[in-house]
């Protein structure tokens, strides 16, 4: 891998931790902040994934949900990992299908949800937690917000990559 690459990479990197930490300065609704914030993520996937490749992409799956715990984003720290795992299910769906357009665009956002649904819903019941708003909560953010922003970062992040490749920048 070349340098520019790497340093491509590093900045994306950067890039993603900081569009993640929009949600502290802007003054915007709760849901709306977790489309917007969750769009912009999910486009950070993939770019660096197409840019600096699986490692990079896989480090900011587990940096993202660090992030987002520290920010006071994720309600329980166990929740990390479930974040962590669904990162890495939706990039390395997105590399398994990077030839095939329709799909790529679909099934990792699909795949992502169903893994954190499925794995939420296993701490949910590892915890024994009986509150039902709290489990109704987690488990709708674990859900339909990764399946919206997913397709919609993907969409997102096909024109930037394209703007990127015109102007021969990473």
């Amino acid at each position: 891998m070349s340098t520019r690459y790497l340093v491509c990479g590093a900045l994306l990197v950067a890039l993603a931790l900081v569009l993640q930490s929009l949600r502290l300065v802007l003054p915007l609704p709760p849901l709306l902040s977790t489309f917007i914030i969750g769009t912009l993520v999910h486009m950070m996937l993939m770019l660096t994934l197409r840019v600096s490749g699986l490692p990079a992409a896989l480090l900011l799956s587990v940096l993202l949900p660090v992030t987002a715990y520290l920010q006071g984003q994720l309600l329980l720290p166990v929740l990390v990992p479930v974040v962590w795992l669904g990162n890495s299910v939706f990039v390395v769906l997105l590399r398994r299908l990077a030839q095939r357009e329709l799909l790529q665009t679909l099934l990792p956002p699909v795949g992502k949800a169903c893994v954190m649904l499925g794995a939420a819903w296993g701490v949910i019941m590892l915890l024994g937690l009986t509150e039902p708003a709290m489990r109704k909560t987690v488990l709708f953010a674990m859900s339909v917000p990764q399946l919206v922003t997913g397709v919609a970062g993907l969409l997102l992040a096909q024109k930037v990559y394209d703007a990127l490749l015109k102007r021969n920048i990473c």
